[in-house]
């Protein structure tokens, strides 16, 4: 712009050259604005092509110095394009910048620094592109495993309530339908009974508690003895084999999910006379079996709820679910294996 006025050119000369400069200004602005969110590739095609007609046009028509508006455009291509047109966009605007150059009277040699100039700070555009790239894709990947994982705990929370409450509200229920048969022939067994709902009422409020908390896994020992009696309170006959064996705490947590979610269906919806609980401990594995010789599905036709929610638990603990009808006579059967890691 100096060497421009020392020349002291013509109104009409200098019109057209500030209005050059600030259409070249603004579709730069344009173009090289928005790295949170890149704007539509079009867009910067469009901006780059503006900006290169330009500083061409005034490079060969008015003065070679308008040469420095070259730098811009490389900026402009080699941080905006994506590959493989960022590289190109460098050498193209190298190519046209040294032939402007030598068209609007500059010397060969100058043109000639131009152009590798233009060379050397565009392949450090590109480089900074890359990297401008590749830290929005860390960014967006991040927020992405964050929602990821808001979902993932909200699943957990939806399995965790499901299992705690479906157990216990199941054992109220047949407690308060035998209070209620009790009454008034048997007043003391009834009040055993509404006992019995306020105790399992208050260990269901702590274990929810704990659960909103996170910090509950529940205790195998404990959920056989609290199958036990749920099934007993139902009139179903209960055996378990609980081998003396210690298991990891993740490994006997997942087990004793099962152990509920299992019990509450031989309870809700088998009409069994009698079920089996067995726990069978291996080397590499440990797995638990729910039997029941009711006539009901237990879910056979239609996977409920609670055994997706136990699928899923056995799905991210690297174990299986078997669930369906027993092939040695009538009701149902589900099995949950674990693997089991090595101490050594």
């Amino acid at each position: 712009m100096i060497g421009l006025i020392s020349d002291e050119p013509t109104l009409a000369r200098v019109l057209v050259v500030v209005g050059a400069v600030v259409v070249f200004l603004g579709a730069f602005f344009i173009g090289i604005r928005g790295r949170s969110i890149p704007k539509p590739p079009a867009v910067v095609a469009r901006s780059f092509v503006i900006c290169l007609a330009i500083a061409a046009a005034l490079t060969i028509a008015d003065r070679p110095d308008w040469s420095l508006l070259f730098y811009y455009v490389v900026a402009l291509g080699g941080t905006r394009f994506p590959r493989p047109w960022n590289v190109i966009s460098v050498a193209a605007t190298a190519a046209t910048a040294a032939t402007a150059a030598l068209i609007g009277g500059g010397h060969h040699d100058a043109t000639a620094g131009i152009g590798l100039g233009l060379l050397g700070i565009g392949a450090a555009m590109v480089v900074m592109g890359e990297m401008m790239r590749t830290n929005k894709e860390l960014h967006d990947a991040r927020a992405e495993l964050a929602r990821l994982a808001v979902a993932g705990e909200r699943e957990r929370f939806a399995r965790d309530l499901h299992d705690l409450l479906g157990h216990s509200l199941s054992v109220i229920s047949l407690k308060a339908q035998l209070a209620r048969k009790r009454l008034p022939g048997d007043p003391e067994a009834a009040a055993a009974d509404v006992a019995d709902i306020e105790t399992v009422s208050r260990e269901a409020l702590r274990e929810v508690r704990e659960a909103v908390s996170g910090y509950r896994k529940p205790v195998l020992d404990a959920e056989l003895r609290g199958a036990r009696t749920a099934l007993d309170a139902a009139g179903i006959e209960t055996t378990i084999d609980r081998p003396a064996v210690d298991l990891p705490p993740e490994v006997e947590a997942v087990l004793a999910w099962t152990v509920r979610e299992a019990a509450t269906n031989v309870i809700r919806h088998s009409g069994a006379r009698h079920s089996t609980i067995r726990l069978v401990p291996a080397l590499d594995q440990a797995s638990v079996e729910i039997m029941d010789d009711g006539p009901g599905t237990n879910g056979s036709d239609e996977i409920g709820t609670g055994l997706t929610g136990l699928r899923e638990r056995l799905d991210a603990a690297g174990g299986r679910l078997e669930a369906g009808p027993r092939d040695d006579g009538p009701g149902f059967r589900v099995r949950a294996i674990v693997p089991v890691a090595s101490r050594g």
